[in-house]
């Protein structure tokens, strides 16, 4: 298909529906061999290196990102910096919102060990940060868990997934902001069901409620990005959430979904999340929908937004014109207030 793309119905609808979350999909699948393969090679590289494992892990990290947005940006006619733009990545931003999530997680968990204090089975605790043989603090685990995953998984699934099937489906929805929450969000979710491949990961009931909350929690975060227009502060939300979580052990055997020292936790999250979710959509619907303004035009407007098409030859010299007036006007402006300051 090309972009910008010219409205459809019917059948063509449903195909290009269909396309848009087969490509969300395989994305995520080549997002996580990316990671794969980027991880082994630079252990691989920086094996002798003291501190290797978590210089490895930031490259990994950073080389996924790229890869994705340099991919997205080629295939979908979206220039990278218009892209970075519309994340707000060079914008660092967060709202108090972040602080309430913060006390409402902490009630909950202050809560949750208080239950199982009860219960005389307190579950809580730092293993998943200590090697299980030595003992010793895997620095690697820690950062990637309250960092690297954060800034890397944000990035993909809210700035590039959103935009990709957000740029897909803008030909059969007016809405299509909503689609591309509900795709991102799955896709989110699903990408923790990688672990029911794991031999030694944690137990089935335990990634199902992973799972089930991943899907959860990524329609918050991204209802939250398309609210702020800032990708920061979906990340500082995904550090909080992994700074709680990762109090969880994962080797919990094969507890029983009856036992609600186990489950709460979980149960908690997931009503806490689509609660804050819910709250998240009504202050979207407020503000008019993604970025503020695409839901109230027409679909094959909405597909020729300027940031999210590339320029022209004319366009670009428009734009540089603009640019040098507007830097002209900002000069004088400087200059009228030091003549001013001068004669005070």
């Amino acid at each position: 298909l090309q972009y910008p793309m010219a409205p459809v119905t019917g059948v063509e609808q449903r195909a290009v529906w269909s396309l848009a979350f087969l490509e969300g999909f395989f994305s995520t699948w080549e997002y996580i061999l990316g990671l794969t393969c980027f991880g082994m090679i630079a252990k691989d590289w920086l094996k002798s290196v003291p501190g290797g494992n978590v210089v490895a892990m930031a490259i990994a990290s950073f080389g996924i990102m790229m890869w994705m947005v340099w991919r997205f940006s080629m295939t979908s006619e979206i220039r990278v910096r218009q892209l970075v733009r519309r994340m707000g990545l060079f914008r660092p931003r967060v709202s108090s919102h972040v602080a309430i999530v913060f006390v409402i997680y902490l009630m909950s968990f202050c809560f949750t060990v208080w239950l199982q204090q009860r219960g005389g089975n307190v579950l809580f605790s730092t293993s998943n940060f200590y090697d299980k043989k030595t003992g010793a603090l895997l620095y690697e685990k820690v950062g990637d868990m309250l960092f690297f995953a954060p800034l890397r998984e944000e990035f993909f699934f809210r700035g590039v997934m959103f935009s990709m099937i957000y740029r897909r489906m803008g030909s059969i929805e007016r809405e299509t902001w909503r689609t591309a929450v509900l795709n991102s969000g799955l896709a989110f979710g699903c990408l923790h069901a990688m672990n029911f491949f794991s031999e030694d990961g944690p137990s089935k009931i335990y990634i199902a409620l992973q799972v089930a909350t991943g899907v959860v929690i990524g329609w918050f975060y991204i209802l939250r990005f398309i609210a702020t227009g800032n990708i920061w502060e979906c990340i500082a939300l995904h550090i909080v959430h992994n700074l709680f979580a990762s109090l969880v052990p994962t080797n919990l055997g094969n507890p029983s979904l009856y036992d609600l020292t186990f489950v709460l936790p979980a149960l908690s999250t997931i009503i806490i999340h689509a609660i804050l979710a819910h709250t998240a959509l009504k202050t979207v619907g407020k503000k008019g929908g993604f970025n503020y303004k695409v839901i109230d035009i027409n679909t094959e407007a909405a597909t020729r937004l300027r940031a999210f098409t590339k320029l022209s030859d004319d366009e670009k010299k428009e734009d540089e014109v603009k640019a040098v007036e507007k830097k002209e006007a900002t000069t004088a402006v400087g200059e009228a207030r030091r003549r001013k300051k001068k004669k005070s």
